[in-house]
């Protein structure tokens, strides 16, 4: 039986959870389709060192005798700003309300040995849940992808083009950061089959 506190406590946990999806799709896809293009030039030196994006970025390369200068197709300032301040939060309070959730319940059940033994290992009893070690894979997709963001490493080369997402820097960083993503994007809509048991049950 559903408690008038618990039920809005839940309401309002799958809101925000809904809300913080909602704003990684936009990131990580939606503004990516939004806007036109605008050509930047990057020597990227050697022709011998030359090589092409892995995912989802545009480039013309023109090569002389010996030096190689690729032009990156970067979104305008306004969609670029849109996807850093999107990443921006996802970072902040999506990853930081999950490892602060999983250190505050491992604390917990570390002191009071609530712990499963899986293999040789103990580990806290919060994750032999689905949404335990589900939320736990998607904390670390996300860190992950925090280390790897293009936006980040382009940022000391984006040739005066601010929040670029595509410089020599960051192509070998595109693919990686792909794979994280499509990771994250499952486990979000995984965790988010919760709310639909929910709403099979009051129906």
């Amino acid at each position: 039986v559903w408690g008038r506190v618990a039920f809005r406590t839940f309401l309002v946990g799958k809101a925000w959870f809904l809300f913080t999806l909602a704003v990684f799709v936009c990131s990580q896809s939606v503004l990516n389709h939004w806007g036109g293009e605008v050509a930047v030039a990057a020597d990227v030196g050697t022709s011998s060192a030359a090589h092409r994006l892995l995912a989802s970025a545009s480039t013309v390369t023109a090569t002389t005798a010996t030096a190689v200068t690729t032009k990156y197709f970067t979104r305008p300032f306004g969609n670029r700003l849109s996807i850093f301040l999107c990443r921006c939060f996802i970072y902040m309070f999506s990853m930081g309300q999950l490892v602060f959730f999983h250190i505050k319940y491992s604390m917990s059940d570390f002191r009071h040995k609530s712990l499963v033994r899986v293999g040789c290992f103990k580990i806290p009893k919060h994750l032999v849940a689905w949404q335990g070690w589900s939320s736990l894979l998607l904390a670390i997709c996300l860190a992950s992808m925090l280390c790897l963001e293009p936006i980040l490493h382009c940022a000391r080369n984006s040739q005066g083009v601010l929040f670029a997402k595509y410089c020599p820097e960051g192509e070998h960083l595109l693919l990686p950061y792909s794979i994280l993503s499509t990771g994250a994007m499952i486990l979000y809509f995984l965790l988010l089959s919760d709310l639909s048991v929910f709403s099979t049950q009051i129906s």
